[in-house]
């Protein structure tokens, strides 16, 4: 069973996805591309570390307000 913080975060992802699938090519794919690295990357942080998962969290909302704000049509991953 999930926890109602984890469904949130899965709803982010998701919005993220979403949110990738409005732009143009070849934006899409690299935006697509960087949503799912990142939560792979940290998928696996354990539950007890909620301190290190919370602050992810806000910084990818953070970073999604800048770039949904801004009208991004690409990003560089590094």
């Amino acid at each position: 069973m999930q926890s109602k913080f984890q469904k949130e975060i899965l709803q982010f992802y998701r919005s993220m996805l979403k949110w990738a699938n409005l732009k143009p090519e070849p934006a899409r794919s690299t935006i697509k591309l960087y949503v799912q690295n990142e939560y792979r990357k940290n998928q696996n942080i354990p539950k007890k570390k909620l301190d290190r998962i919370e602050f992810l969290f806000r910084q990818g909302k953070n970073k999604y307000e800048i770039w949904k704000d801004a009208k991004i049509d690409q990003i560089q991953i590094k």
